[in-house]
């Protein structure tokens, strides 16, 4: 069987981990997999098993043209969808385009490539299975990350409100052609089902080949977060930074002992600089780039304690966010803590696997801070909080069995 997998462009440092994945084991399964997308490394984190079909669409190099052909673009893809029928034209020439069996496309926030896979699947006859891993929706409506300018106020809100729309709409009318949709929540699915019955979830899940659980005996006691954190409302530190300042303050542990450390980009890297600074608690910071495979492993087993920062409280509109890197935690099976806790569906996942602390509140996050460090100046290291059986269902093998059932035209085992 040949699949065809598009998807949106796979950007660093994760390149799409849960397509990548899907390519390999499909192709690992005997299928014919040819992926296509924007222009990137992907290549290079893919098996050889996989054809790699990548494209250019902002092509000049010059600042000022650039800008211009950024510019017309954004227009002729409001108007109609100039990149998706620009892709559908690359996609044609590939030389066994017409011996396609199926269609599988992962896409974001944006309409594309989706609305090419639909084409595709209309034009050839074969089976749609559109994969959503963000939704517009999931997002406050005064959020405009979808459309990032720099256009005056009044003009901006307008334009942006009209590139949400567009995109909804474009991406509702392929999603009702896909003989499957799969999405990444329970809240996505619930949202999705209006357009397509057949709608499933399969978390983004961990590589089970790649997060394991390793003892590592430490040599302070270190809490560690991975990832960008650059909007605070969307990621919500200020709850731990005040347990923190407590911590400081009271001067119970010996701080010499104790890292928060960051492995983040150097936009967030200032964010949180300003943010510590305020809270008076600079001094245990320690910040690193980000890291990939097997050091990503490493420093999240040598840690004592991971954190996943949820959206501000009182920020209302965020929904279904279930972070992949909750999923790669799991798999190395170190105590997590969560903060704070919106009682949404990454919450009561963590507590029904028991896997760390979910909380708001300060107190509970000192004593949990505290409780582990004890643990640690005994050990050296903070035991697993979970078996490691209770993780497996999460891992991407298991998502990509779902996936597989679902191509085959049987009902999948779950959700």
């Amino acid at each position: 069987m040949k699949i065809l997998v598009l998807c949106d462009r796979p950007n660093p440092p994760g390149y799409i981990p849960r397509i990548r994945y899907w390519c390999d084991y499909l192709a690992g399964m005997g299928y014919e997999i040819t992926l296509v997308t924007e222009q990137s490394e992907v290549k290079k984190y893919l098996s050889d098993k996989i054809r790699v079909f990548t494209f250019d669409y902002l092509v000049s190099r010059n600042k000022i043209a650039f800008y211009i052909e950024w510019l017309t673009k954004t227009l002729l893809n409001l108007l109609y969808d100039h990149k998706g029928r620009f892709l559908l034209r690359k996609i044609s020439k590939i030389p066994d385009f017409n011996e396609f069996n199926a269609v599988i496309c992962s896409s974001t926030f944006h309409s594309f490539p989706l609305t090419t896979a639909a084409m595709v699947a209309e034009k050839k006859k074969i089976p749609l299975y559109a994969d959503l891993r963000d939704i517009i929706e999931q997002t406050p409506a005064s959020n405009n990350s979808i459309f990032v300018h720099r256009l005056p106020s009044f003009i901006g809100r307008y334009i942006t409100k009209h590139y949400k729309h567009t995109h909804i709409c474009r991406r509702n009318t392929a999603i009702r052609k896909a003989k499957a949709v799969t999405t990444v929540s329970q809240w996505h699915k619930n949202f999705l089902l209006r357009y397509n019955s057949n709608t499933s979830v399969i978390y983004n899940g961990y590589d089970e080949r790649l997060f394991a659980p390793i003892e590592i005996r430490q040599k302070s006691f270190d809490i560690s977060y991975f990832g960008e954190l650059s909007d605070t409302n969307l990621r919500y530190p200020n709850i731990l930074f005040a347990a923190l300042k407590n911590i400081v303050v009271r001067h119970d542990i010996d701080l010499a002992n104790i890292r928060v450390r960051w492995f983040t980009d150097r936009r967030s890297q200032e964010t949180i600089e300003w943010l510590a600074k305020s809270f008076g608690i600079e001094r245990l910071m320690e910040y690193n780039e980000f890291v990939e495979g097997n050091d990503l492993v490493y420093n999240m087993n040598s840690s004592s304690i991971l954190l996943i920062f949820t959206n501000k409280p009182d920020i209302v509109g965020y929904r279904g966010i279930m972070t992949t890197k909750f999923f790669e935690y799991l798999g190395t099976t170190r105590p997590i803590l969560i903060s704070p806790d919106n009682a949404d569906e990454l919450s009561e996942t963590a507590k029904n696997i028991s896997c760390g602390l979910v909380s708001s509140d300060v107190g509970e996050i000192e004593t949990f801070i505290e409780d582990k460090y004890m643990e640690w100046q005994n050990n050296k290291h903070t035991a697993s909080c979970i078996e490691y059986d209770k993780v497996k269902p999460f891992s991407r093998q298991y998502g990509a069995e779902e996936l597989r059932h679902i191509i085959d035209n049987q009902q999948p085992n779950r959700y």
